[in-house]
């Protein structure tokens, strides 16, 4: 029974053997069945070329020297799916060895005891690489990394040179970004911190200590100087500038170099009512409102610094004043009623009110009249005398000797041609094609600062929304006094336009077009960052400005008083010359 009991017992090792000892090629089963070794023996001992196999798939092939695992061999890792290919010492990675993980980073270099230690390589993708020192199996020392999107969200195929500690970037070292920036100084903990000089894309320029990745001084926001009042006037016509700085938020400049600031204005936004003409459409070519401080929105409006002259009277004391100042109170309210009455200005730079252009039109109307009776007479008589010269055989000749053409013709009058065009095209004006002046252009800052100068609230583009969107809200504009006294004059004249055309028109022609010139109102001046990339992925909190825009100082031209006694001593004058 005992024999039969030992011969279904199994023998842990099947192979060769010399003098009783495990010698040569063999299978050995350990006791606890969770290694099994195949391979050369030599003395008892694994020893030569073998596998050891364990049971959770787990395996070695390579080489063995006195019972241990030593020299060259390969490792497969059955829990991780690693592959190691290499030295090793008493059983563990040592020496040199490749590593390839089942995420696909690979390992190349040098090992201690399992761990990543000396030079090697790691490669975590195609394109994030470090080569250099590890210690303690993490990055440690000097060392290149190339990284790629996905490394922390650091950076994107930026390039590092310099020193680690524990896996992170610390000490000097040079980053240079996918995007052209570049940074030299000193790191902490993966971030810039310390003394360092950032050359970034945009063309900023930081010089300076760092703190947890920014500059210590960084600037947060944009501030507009000079300005002690809001809002601040100015004329129509007449050019202004603006100078801002970048601050922190201490209200401290800050020196920047090269950040890209960006001037433009904007005009109160206005929602289109439901049926307007605009509601269908501006869903899909409505721009974006801009939001600013003072309660309401704004859309771009149109600003530049290389607008034309446009010749708007002003006052000497004005040429030499600069345009964005606050004018008294009492010249302002003045101003304001001036508008609202329909003030004008002649081309002379006299100032016209509403009551004299009502006064010049009726005086006109008379005049017109008058000149009108004294017209048809003419006509009368001119037509009378050209029917005598043609019964009597003459050749159709007027009272200057003109040829009158066919019978029954009148002799031209001055503007005859000019009334033959309003009659064919009534009402038509010339066309005329809109340039747009060119945008603003921006900015770089130098030493923190930046300036403009000879800007100009351009003439706004045609159907410029918020102007439609405030016509169609007030409704059909009443006519002023002066308007239908203008309308009652052209109706009498109707039947003969050549005689008061051009003096209706001297009296319509104001100082500057409405084409050529921005309207009165209030407008927004914003001064934004556009720095592309953003410098440090942030950008300034922009400034705001409000601004008024009014019609140009008033030029009062005095006229002198009538002196009766003085013409009639310069008629007496004449008189006795006269007789002499």
């Amino acid at each position: 029974m005992a024999a039969t009991t030992d011969g279904n017992r199994r023998e842990p090792y099947v192979g060769e053997k010399r003098k009783f000892l495990r010698d040569g090629y063999g299978t050995y089963i350990y006791e606890n069945a969770f290694f099994r070794y195949e391979g050369e023996w030599m003395k008892g001992k694994k020893h030569g070329h073998g596998k050891l196999l364990m049971k959770d798939g787990t395996y070695y092939e390579g080489q063995f020297i006195n019972g241990e695992i030593n020299g060259n061999g390969y490792k497969y890792f059955s829990s991780s799916k690693a592959k190691y290919t290499g030295q090793f010492l008493n059983g563990e990675m040592h020496g040199h060895g490749i590593m390839a993980y089942f995420n696909g980073n690979v390992y190349e270099g040098q090992w201690y005891k399992n761990k990543k230690q000396g030079f090697g390589i790691l490669s975590t993708s195609e394109k994030a690489v470090y080569e250099g020192t590890f210690h303690g199996h993490v990055r440690d020392g000097e060392g290149t990394q190339t990284y790629d999107e996905s490394y922390k969200k650091l950076s994107n195929g930026d390039r590092y040179e310099g020193y680690w500690m524990l896996d992170q970037r610390n000490g000097h070292g040079d980053l240079w970004c996918a995007d052209g920036s570049h940074y030299s100084g000193n790191f902490v903990n993966d971030m810039f911190h310390g003394a360092g000089v950032m050359t970034h894309a945009s063309g900023i320029v930081y010089r300076g200590d760092w703190i947890n990745g920014f500059p210590i001084t960084m600037a947060t926001k944009i501030v507009i100087l000079d300005i002690t009042e809001s809002p601040v006037i100015i004329r129509q016509g007449q050019p202004f500038s603006i100078r801002v700085e970048c601050r922190n938020d201490e209200d401290e400049l800050v020196e920047d170099q090269g950040r890209e600031l960006q001037v433009m204005a904007g005009f109160k936004y206005r929602v289109p009512k439901q049926g307007s003409a605009l509601f269908d459409m501006i869903e899909d070519v409505e721009e974006t409102p801009i939001p600013t401080p003072f309660g309401y929105d704004v859309v771009p409006y149109p600003l530049t610094d290389q607008l034309g002259e446009v010749s708007v009277p002003v006052t000497e004391d004005d040429s030499k004043m600069s345009t964005m100042v606050k004018d008294d109170e009492a010249e302002d309210k003045g101003e304001e009623e001036n508008e609202e009455d329909g003030q004008e200005e002649s081309t002379e730079g006299a100032t016209v009110t509403g009551k004299d252009v009502t006064d010049d039109l009726e005086a006109v109307a008379a005049n017109m009249a008058a000149l009108s009776s004294a017209n048809v007479d003419e006509y009368s008589d001119a037509a009378a005398s050209g029917a005598g010269v043609s019964a009597g055989g003459g050749g159709g000749l007027g009272m200057d000797g003109e040829n009158l053409g066919q019978e029954g013709s009148r002799p031209p009058t001055p503007g005859d041609s000019a009334a033959e065009d309003v009659a064919d095209t009534p009402g038509e004006k010339p066309e005329e094609v809109t340039h747009l002046p060119p945008p603003m252009c921006s900015k770089p800052t130098m030493h923190g600062v930046c300036e403009w100068g000879n800007l100009q609230l351009a003439p706004a583009p045609p159907m410029y929304r918020p102007f439609v969107i405030m016509e169609e809200e007030a409704g059909p504009k009443k006519k002023s006094k002066a308007a239908q006294i203008r309308e009652k004059i052209e109706r009498k004249n109707s039947q003969h336009p050549g005689a008061l055309q051009k003096t209706v028109s001297e009296v319509e022609k104001p100082a500057v077009s409405d084409e050529k010139i921005a309207r009165t109102g209030e407008y927004v001046l914003i001064v934004q960052d556009v720095t592309s990339p953003p410098f440090m992925g942030r950008r300034l909190q922009p400034a705001f400005l409000l601004l008024k825009l009014k019609k140009p100082k008033k030029i009062v031209v005095k006229k002198p008083k009538w002196d009766t006694q003085r013409h009639i001593l310069a008629a007496m004058s004449r008189a006795g010359g006269n007789e002499s």
